[in-house]
C-alpha cells in the first residue's frame, strides 16, 4: 500500500511540474569565454524561490608564465577539461544526493562573446549533450550572465528593471542601461582595452606576479595598508578623455596607463614594500578615478535616462575590488540608492551566471538555441536577440 501511494505520488509530481510549463527542472551550464573551464548544475525547483546551486566547478588555466592567455593553450586546456569537470560534477551532486537521479532538463552554455576557440570547445559538447540527452539548450551571452546574476538571490525581483550596470572584467568595461532582459543600451564602451586588462599589466610592471595580478595588487594593497610610504610619486598619471576636448566622449580608455606606469618604473627601480603599496594605491586609485570621471559625464550628458532609476549594478571580476565599491557608493550616490554586487566567487567567470540567465531567457523570452548556432567573438549586449539561431520553446 505503501508502495502504491509513493508511485502515485511521484506521478503526480511529474504531472505537476509539466502542468506549470517546466518551472521545476535542473540545468546544466558551462563557461568556456576564456581561460576559465567551468561547470555548474542549479535546481529550479521552485518557481517562487531562488535555484538552489548544486553544484559550482571552475578549472583555470595557469598562464602566470606567458604573460597572458594564450588561445590555443586555453582551448586546449577546455578540451581536456571540460568532460570530466562535468563528470566530475554529476559525481558531487550523486554523492550529496544518493537516492535521487539527476534529470537534466535544460544545458545553458556561453556562445560569446570571448575567444572563439574556447567558446567552441563549451559550444559544442553543450551540443553532443543536447542531442544525446533530448534536451533543450542555450547559448547565453556572457556578459548578461555578468549583468543578471545579482538578481539570482531575489529569483529576479531584485534589481527591478530598469537599473545601471557597470561590467568591469577583464575583457570589458561597459555602462548599460537595461529596461527589460533583452533590451540593453550601452551607454559607455572601451575605446581600446578592459579595466582588468589595465590593472594586470599595470601590476605587472610594478612587479606582481600570479595568474589574477589585478587580485595580487589588490591583497598587497590592503594586507597591509597602514605600511605606506608616499615619498615615491608615480608621475603623469592619467585621466583619459576628461579634457575640455573630449568630455562629451561616452568612452573609457585605459591603454594609457600602461605605458605611464612603465615609464615611472624606469625611475623607481630599487623601492621598499611601503613604496611600492604607496605606488600601488595610486595606479589603481587613478585607474578607478577614470570609471568615476567617465560615469559622472555620462549622466550629466544623458540626465533623463537616468530618471527613476534607483539601483546600480557593478559586476565582473573587478567589481569584487572593495576600493572601486567605496568609490562608486560615495561619488554615485547622489543619483543611486542602492548598490548591488555579486557575491565575490560569482563576480570572476562562472557557469552559475551562465546558468541563471539561461533560466531567465527560457522563462520570460521563452527561448531556446538551434543546433545552427555558432560561437560569437564580438556580441554587443544591445544586439542580443539579432543573432541567427534563436527559436521559440516548445511549452
Amino acid at each position: 500500500m505503501f508502495k502504491f501511494r509513493k508511485i502515485r505520488q511521484d506521478l503526480i509530481l511529474k504531472v505537476g511540474r509539466n502542468l506549470k510549463g517546466k518551472r521545476c527542472y535542473k540545468v546544466l551550464a558551462i563557461e568556456t569565454s576564456c581561460d576559465d573551464t567551468c561547470v555548474s548544475i542549479l535546481d529550479r525547483y521552485s518557481e517562487v524561490e531562488a535555484p538552489t546551486v548544486l553544484v559550482n566547478l571552475k578549472s583555470t588555466l595557469n598562464s602566470a608564465s606567458y604573460g597572458g592567455v594564450i588561445p590555443t593553450m586555453a582551448h586546449e586546456h577546455h578540451q581536456v577539461k571540460i568532460g570530466s569537470l562535468v563528470q566530475e560534477a554529476i559525481t558531487a551532486y550523486k554523492c550529496t544526493s544518493p537516492k535521487e537521479n539527476l534529470p537534466i532538463d535544460l544545458i545553458c552554455v556561453t556562445r560569446g562573446p570571448g575567444m572563439t576557440g574556447s567558446l567552441s570547445a563549451g559550444l559544442t559538447f553543450a551540443k553532443g549533450l543536447s542531442v544525446g540527452l533530448n534536451k533543450p539548450f542555450i547559448g547565453v551571452h556572457h556578459m548578461l550572465g555578468h549583468l543578471l546574476i545579482p538578481r539570482l538571490p531575489t529569483n529576479g525581483a531584485k534589481p527591478a528593471y530598469p537599473f545601471v550596470s557597470l561590467l568591469v572584467s577583464g575583457g570589458h568595461t561597459i555602462l548599460v542601461l537595461s529596461t527589460d532582459i533583452d533590451k540593453h543600451e550601452v551607454l559607455c564602451d572601451t575605446l581600446d582595452i578592459a579595466i582588468g586588462d589595465s590593472l594586470d599589466k599595470c601590476g605587472r610592471e610594478l612587479g606582481f606576479k600570479g595568474n589574477m595580478i589585478a587580485r595580487e595588487m589588490e591583497s598587497f594593497i590592503n594586507s597591509n595598508i597602514e605600511n605606506v610610504d608616499d615619498s615615491v610619486k608615480m608621475e603623469k598619471l592619467p585621466n583619459p578623455l576628461n579634457s575640455s576636448n573630449n568630455k562629451s566622449i561616452q568612452a573609457f580608455s585605459f591603454a594609457p596607463f600602461i605605458s605611464v606606469v612603465k615609464d615611472n618604473m624606469k625611475i623607481h627601480q630599487d623601492t621598499s614594500e611601503a613604496q611600492l603599496r604607496s605606488m600601488a594605491i595610486q595606479v589603481q586609485e587613478s585607474i578607478f578615478n577614470h570609471i568615476i570621471t567617465k560615469i559622472k559625464h555620462v549622466i550629466m550628458k544623458n540626465p533623463q535616462k537616468f530618471l527613476g532609476i534607483r539601483s546600480f549594478v557593478c559586476s565582473g571580476g573587478v567589481s569584487s575590488n572593495l576600493r572601486l565599491r567605496a568609490l562608486l557608493e560615495s561619488e554615485l550616490q547622489e543619483w543611486f540608492l542602492d548598490f548591488i554586487y555579486p557575491r565575490s566567487d560569482l563576480c570572476t567567470d562562472n557557469a552559475v551566471m551562465i546558468g541563471w540567465a539561461g533560466i531567465e531567457i527560457y522563462e520570460n523570452l521563452r527561448l531556446t538555441s538551434d543546433y545552427s548556432v555558432a560561437p560569437i567573438r564580438q556580441w554587443p549586449l544591445n544586439e542580443l536577440l539579432l543573432v541567427p539561431g534563436w527559436k521559440k520553446r516548445i511549452l
